[in-house]
């Protein structure tokens, strides 16, 4: 029973949570914006294995149909950044990652604006703090000049 409603929740959050595809920034989880480059990939990797693993096909798909949406309401200015963040991204990845990328049959984390991974990275935040993975004396003591 909790494991429906809590993706049900996270859905809706990642589905409605994001207004733009420039949108990223609104919703700062500082808990992400102190931890190095590595520390990101990590919980990127389990915020995506999380999204296109554990969501259920038609609730990933209605959070990638959004993202057109969103991308359809845009401005000029806003689709121009969107397409010039994904065009960078393309550029970086290694041509068996964009085979990949292409030959995906559900939707991909990788997709996602920045607004819509957060919700996905809190989550991957929140379980590894839950497990006493993370170090919240080092976290406290990171954000102690931004609280």
């Amino acid at each position: 029973m909790r494991r429906p409603l809590l993706f049900g929740v996270f859905f809706g959050l990642a589905a409605f949570g994001s207004l733009s595809p420039s949108a990223h920034g609104q919703t700062i989880d500082m808990r992400w914006e102190v931890l190095a480059a590595d520390e990101k990939a990590l919980i990127d990797r389990l915020a995506a294995d999380f999204y296109e693993e554990s969501l259920r096909q038609s609730q990933a798909a209605a959070i990638e149909s959004h993202t057109s949406e969103l991308y359809q309401r845009a401005t000029p200015v806003e689709r121009a950044r969107f397409r010039e963040e994904r065009r960078a991204a393309w550029e970086e990845m290694a041509p068996t990652e964009r085979q990949k990328l292409r030959d995906a049959k559900r939707p991909t984390y990788r997709n996602l604006t920045e607004a819509q991974k957060a919700p996905f990275r809190a989550i991957a935040l929140d379980n590894l703090g839950a497990a006493g993975v993370l170090d919240q004396e080092a976290l406290a003591d990171a954000l102690k000049n931004d609280i």
